[in-house]
């Protein structure tokens, strides 16, 4: 007398035989359980740069890559413990790259800053006693200055962008920008 297979041991044959279908089935049945998983473990900090479904996808890719690997599961249950085991890994291994080396640190990052807009009834004007400082001030820092500079400096303070700058002068973005450092740093020395 012939043994009947499982419906799991019937799953495992047809994935092991390459069969679409199969896979899909599979993916269907126990994709709930990684994903699960992934939301429960995924810190708040990195949901803004991974879906859980990225990482569903990434355990996925994982466990067919080893096709052999389907025969060693006797119930479904071992096929759960063994996705769920490999989707902490994937989002603990995620989280030490984005937490502990400082290429991709998230906690490093920092939000936008939103302009605080002022009413102009609000906003004081400048004495002058206060024009004639920045005057001055203005005149010591352009002053031994070549052309150049002096040319690159009024553009910025004017409102210019450092692309509109090097465009207009037609020198590098970088070039202008290392002028306005070396003349912000001096001055303030």
């Amino acid at each position: 007398m012939t043994r009947q297979d499982s419906p799991f041991e019937a799953a495992v044959k047809e994935l092991c035989a390459g069969s679409e279908e199969a896979v899909w089935d599979f993916i269907e049945t126990y994709g709930p359980h990684i994903q699960r998983v992934v939301r429960r473990r995924l810190n708040h900090k990195l949901r803004s740069k991974f879906d859980s479904i990225d990482f569903v996808q990434m355990v996925w890719v994982s466990f067919f890559a080893t096709p052999d690997r389907l025969a060693q599961f006797d119930k479904p249950e071992d096929v759960i413990r063994y996705l769920v085991v490999m989707a902490r890994n994937k989002v603990v291994e995620e989280s030490r790259r984005r937490f502990e080396y400082e290429k991709h640190n998230v906690s490093r990052e920092r939000p936008l800053e939103q302009p605080e807009i002022v009413a102009t009834s609000e906003h004081r004007s400048d004495s002058p006693s206060q024009i004639a400082i920045a005057r001055e001030r203005w005149q010591e820092m352009i002053e031994g200055e070549p052309e150049r500079n002096r040319r690159i400096l009024e553009m910025r303070m004017n409102g210019s962008t450092f692309v509109e700058i090097s465009e207009r002068l037609g020198i590098h973005e970088r070039t202008a920008r290392q002028v306005i450092y070396k003349l912000a740093t001096t001055s303030s020395e």
